[in-house]
């Protein structure tokens, strides 16, 4: 490692004490290693003038969200998060373990496993390839209004027509967090698909679907002259008003995550998503 930088969730570490543990760590692995510290907000806007062979997100899952849709485009770098906040199943370690997680990163025990990021298009607003989402992209409508109504198309073909709350567009990698909340299923991380889920359906019939990641997804949503939202990683929003149409495809880019040679994904989903806490005290 020559140069790394290293993104911090000030929000968590205000006073960055578990940031300098992290370099000092780092310093100790790796010889003359050249880093940037900053504000987990500021990277996006950062200029790197130089190749970065690593960044390191210090914070909770909604950190490396954010840090990953900020990058890519931008960097074609993997991320390691460091876990300092409440569910961290994104992470790639917790922070009570860098010391073993900087031996294994010398010792190149590790591999950057490719995320697909989504991204969408409206052609009525004439935004094309708007943000990028890690996890999903969901369409919903404003807490008071009432229910919202959908057309769906897949690659050009009707679906489904459906009424209720609001519609999930996730990756795998969001399997496991909104989608899954409202009745989605897992989807191992590598396998290339993108899932639809409806938010409180008001249809009869209607289920989650998946789908092969490179269908064209075209939804028609129509919201009787009322905001709607269409939101990116629960982080960024772009509101609209009654009737448009929503493009959603798999993005060119792709997030990296560091993987540790260790790391069991059914294991961290039974500890971190399904609590089965009994079952993981034999693990």
């Amino acid at each position: 490692m020559k140069k790394v930088a290293i993104a911090i969730n000030l929000s968590k570490d205000k006073n960055k004490q578990m940031a300098f543990k992290v370099q000092e760590k780092l310093e100790e692995y790796f010889e003359n290693v050249e880093i940037i510290m900053l504000n987990s907000y500021d990277i996006i806007n950062y200029r790197f003038k130089e190749f970065l062979d690593l960044v390191i997100v210090l914070g909770g899952d909604g950190t490396i969200l954010s840090v990953a849709r900020g990058i890519n485009g931008k960097l074609d770098v993997p991320i390691l998060g460091i876990n300092i906040g409440n569910l961290g199943f994104l992470s790639s370690v917790e922070f009570s373990d860098i010391d073993k997680a900087f031996k294994k990163l010398k010792e190149g025990n590790y591999r950057a496993e490719k995320r697909m990021l989504l991204t969408c298009d409206l052609p009525s607003e004439n935004i094309v390839n708007e943000s990028l989402a890690l996890n999903d992209i969901v369409i919903a409508r404003e807490s008071l209004s009432r229910m919202m109504s959908f057309q769906i198309f897949i690659d050009g073909r009707r679906y489904y027509n459906f009424k209720g709350d609001g519609l999930i567009i996730a990756t795998p990698t969001g399997s496991t967090a909104y989608s899954f909340s409202a009745g989605g299923p897992f989807v191992y991380p590598t396998v290339d698909a993108i899932t639809l889920t409806p938010i409180c359906a008001h249809t009869t019939g209607v289920q989650p679907i998946v789908l092969n990641s490179n269908s064209n997804i075209e939804v028609k949503v129509i919201n009787n002259n009322e905001e709607f939202n269409i939101i990116f990683d629960g982080q960024r929003t772009i509101r609209c008003v009654n009737e448009v149409i929503i493009n959603i495809k798999k993005a060119k880019e792709y997030a990296k995550i560091i993987l540790f040679d260790d790391y069991d994904y059914f294991k961290v989903l039974r500890a971190k998503i399904i609590n089965n806490w009994k079952d993981c005290e034999g693990d």
